[in-house]
């Protein structure tokens, strides 16, 4: 009987990854508790690619995101922008020769959803289940 559980445990490790890889989970749009209004897929693609950069009422908009790789990011950059690294790379290239720089780089999820809760013009992405009180969801995405 104990090398029928640690043969089914074995399964178990082998097949588990299989399983997790395409579920790679929702992800949460976040901006400051206090900041009101909604944005579409879209508003938040210009955003990010730096077309729109005041909020409603004039202030600047502050958009933040993770390195560039990581999971995550990519993610955001083929659901949101449609983008791959590579396409967005040559953008920002481009960009950078008319003074627009490309959105401000966090080390992590943490790190965004800390400056997101202290900054009222932040805009970011990070998991879903690492949303808490202290920012506002405005989009989730899987």
């Amino acid at each position: 009987m104990s090398t029928r559980i640690l043969s089914l445990a074995l399964a178990l490790l082998v097949l588990a990854p299989v399983r997790l890889a395409g579920q790679e989970g929702r992800m949460a749009v976040i901006v400051h508790p206090q900041r009101n209004g909604e944005l579409s897929s879209n508003d938040i693609a210009q955003i990010y690619l730096r077309r729109k950069r005041f909020w409603d009422d004039g202030t600047p908009i502050v958009p933040l995101n993770l390195p560039s790789q990581t999971p995550l990011r990519t993610r955001f950059s083929r659901t949101v922008l449609n983008q791959t690294d590579a396409r967005l790379a040559d953008y920002w290239n481009r960009l950078y020769y008319d003074g627009i720089l490309p959105p401000a780089t966090l080390a992590s999820t943490e790190a965004v959803r800390r400056y997101v809760a202290s900054d009222m013009n932040a805009i970011g992405y990070v998991p879903e289940g690492e949303v808490d009180g202290s920012v506002r969801v405005i989009l989730s995405l899987e």
